[in-house]
């Protein structure tokens, strides 16, 4: 019985061996590769994370400035005609969602108009984000003010500094007098 020929020449298997080689050499540096780039991704992603926060807060400290510094105080500090919105009983008591509404929404019977766009105000609802992430930045750093309501001013870091050590002397004092003191 005849032997059939083959159907492609020589040439052509070794060549498809060729690109089969090259083929499972390029899968297997991928089934390596995926895995080490999937243990860096997770500090990428904050520091992309990070960034984007820096960026926003960054971008909410500019619109402060430019629209709400001039009844709320620079920095949110305090204002004369307007709440101190630095002070720590606001923004301890106050949730993002109801920052984002107070900015767009505004508050009736009071200077505080409507500040998203739908409303008549100047912001995106991406820009009022801004300002709720600048608001909420200074979270950290707010001190109380017992009269934030009427814009009282945040006290100056050095008067707080004295007020502490003033109160903290006093304390120690009434707690453990010195043994030496006669």
């Amino acid at each position: 019985m005849p032997v059939p020929r083959p159907l492609d020449p020589p040439e052509f298997e070794r060549s498809l061996d060729r690109h089969y080689i090259v083929g499972l050499c390029c899968m297997a540096l991928l089934i390596v590769a995926f895995p080490l780039y999937r243990l860096g991704e997770p500090q990428r992603r904050a520091a992309a994370r990070d960034a984007a926060e820096l960026e926003s807060v960054a971008l909410g400290r500019d619109a402060f400035g430019r629209h709400c510094a001039a009844c709320h105080g620079a920095d949110a500090e305090g204002g004369s005609m307007a709440p101190t919105l630095a002070a720590q009983e606001f923004l301890s008591a106050t949730s993002d969602q109801q920052l984002y509404w107070l900015i767009a929404g505004g508050v009736p019977g009071s200077l505080m108009s409507a500040y998203h766009l739908d409303l008549g105000g100047p912001f995106t609802p991406q820009e009022i984000d801004r300002l709720v992430r600048y608001l909420r930045s200074l979270e950290a750093s707010a001190v109380p003010v017992p009269n934030w309501r009427n814009g009282a001013r945040v006290p100056r870091a050095r008067d707080t500094r004295e007020h502490d050590e003033r109160h903290t002397t006093d304390r120690d004092d009434r707690r453990s007098p010195d043994p030496t003191r006669r």
